[in-house]
């Protein structure tokens, strides 16, 4: 085991991997075979990035099972970008305050359990989340709350059983989200999308897929410019 502080592009084989810094932030990350791996970021003001500074491979990218990753990105120009790939993998991201965007694959062929949670408080937003790359993906469980701003969520699934709880208070709004995949089992669940929306731009649509058990939307919006479309099969 290790404990690595960088605030530079990094390529790291321990199971423990810590970053905490100011200024330009900058942190490019690629781990391989990283079960059990505790990876932990705070960026604290100015550039931030964590991962692809217009990419030719600076890439974020963690592959692991049981992996735990928490990243923090407190105020300024954001951005997230790259890849958590493995069985029980969970993470918890926030971006605060500036330019924010965020990019994230997680999962793959095979995987399965993950959590993620993403908190984004003001300004710009973005959020573009691709989980699983094939329906045997499965069992996902994503919780996105945004407050404020520009907004845009779009989110990709192809999965089994994936839940994708998000909540979003005010401003530009527009969230979309697609679940394609075997939608469930004989003693699994479908797909569930819950959305909750507060006030201004909305545009929510969704569609889910499946060949077995039900899917399930629960959505509650309320206020402002509405326009909702609502797909399953």
């Amino acid at each position: 085991t290790g404990v690595q502080t960088c605030a530079l592009p990094i390529s790291c084989f321990t199971t423990q991997v810590y970053a905490d810094d100011t200024g330009g932030n900058v942190v490019y990350i690629k781990q391989v075979a990283g079960e059990g791996l505790d990876l932990q970021i705070n960026q604290t003001g100015y550039n931030n990035t964590v991962g692809d500074a217009a990419a030719l491979q600076p890439y974020f990218e963690i592959e692991g099972d049981n992996i735990t990753a928490a990243i923090v990105q407190d105020g300024m120009n954001n951005v997230i970008v790259g890849n958590l790939i493995g069985t029980g993998t969970t993470a918890n991201i926030t971006q605060t305050g500036a330019g924010n965007e965020l990019t994230l694959n997680y999962g793959n062929a095979g995987t399965m359990d993950g959590n993620l949670d993403i908190t984004n408080t003001g300004d710009t937003n973005i959020l573009t989340l691709n989980f699983g790359t094939t329906n045997n993906t499965r069992g996902y469980n994503f919780d996105i709350a945004i407050t404020g701003n520009d907004n845009t969520i779009t989110t990709t699934t192809n999965a089994q059983y994936a839940i994708v709880d998000v909540t979003i208070t005010g401003d530009e709004n527009t969230i979309t989200t697609t679940q394609i995949g075997n939608n469930g089992t004989t003693n699994q669940p479908g797909h569930e999308i819950v959305i909750t929306a507060d006030g201004n731009g909305n545009t929510i649509a969704i569609t889910q897929d499946g060949v077995t058990q039900r899917n399930v939307v629960n959505l509650d919006l309320t206020g402002n410019n509405g326009q909702v479309t609502i797909n399953q099969h």
